[in-house]
């Protein structure tokens, strides 16, 4: 029987990895001089993000237990996500402090139950060149 429930929970989870779709890198600004760019390698720089939040799941049905996102983060050359960040409900974020390089931003769905789905597709953002 608890088999049966915990594949039954695990599909909820991928069923709403369909709708969750980063879609827009809003901007890369530096958190460094307010005159203008950086200029030098330790200046760091902000990527704000936005997604439009998904109102069925996989298999058609209307998504009645999303409890929040989270949102993950690599240098495109690593092998692994940073530390997810959690988001509430929150459909946008602004992740700070980052170095120059090519990033790519990841985020999941949560369920009422705390079951994640899988990573959408990573954004590549180009940060800091």
């Amino acid at each position: 029987m608890w088999h049966e429930r915990d594949k039954q929970r695990g599909a909820a989870a991928m069923a709403i990895a369909a709708g969750v779709a980063l879609l827009l890198a809003a901007g890369c600004a530096p958190d460094g001089p307010a005159d203008g760019l950086p200029t030098h390698p330790s200046d760091t720089y902000s990527v704000s993000l936005e997604w439009d939040a998904p109102t069925t799941d996989a298999l058609g049905r209307p998504l009645t237990d999303l409890a929040g996102y989270r949102l993950y983060f690599r240098l495109a050359d690593a092998d692994d996500f940073e530390p997810a960040i959690e988001l509430g409900n929150a459909t946008e974020a602004t992740v700070d402090g980052l170095t120059a390089g090519d990033y790519l931003f990841a985020v999941t769905a949560v369920d009422t139950e705390g079951n994640e789905s899988d990573l959408s597709d990573p954004l590549p953002v180009e940060v800091g060149r």
